[in-house]
């Protein structure tokens, strides 16, 4: 059974090379797979995610990630943002 995503977002900011980067720690879930669609929590916006940066090779909770975020998807996503799984 998938534990659905819960990143609460820390910083925002832009990684040369790489663009839109979002911070935080990953509270639940499984880092997202390129290409996944999260959720702003607050308003149900969707992010989408086009490549994620790990120091380790598990992703249990608690752990910090980096989310290369889609270009145009940036804007809606700032520090204290939390972004989640798309509902079932």
């Amino acid at each position: 059974m998938t534990v659905p995503v819960r990143f609460t977002v820390a910083r925002t900011f832009q990684l040369t090379g790489m663009g839109p980067t979002a911070v935080g720690i990953l509270e639940e879930g499984d880092v997202p797979v390129t290409g996944t669609t999260l959720h702003v929590e607050a308003n149900g916006t969707p992010v989408r995610i086009r490549s994620f940066d790990l120091h380790t090779r598990q992703t249990p909770a608690g752990v910090q990630v980096g989310l290369f975020l889609h270009p145009e998807d940036a804007s809606m996503v700032s520090p204290g943002s939390v972004l989640v799984s798309p509902p079932a």
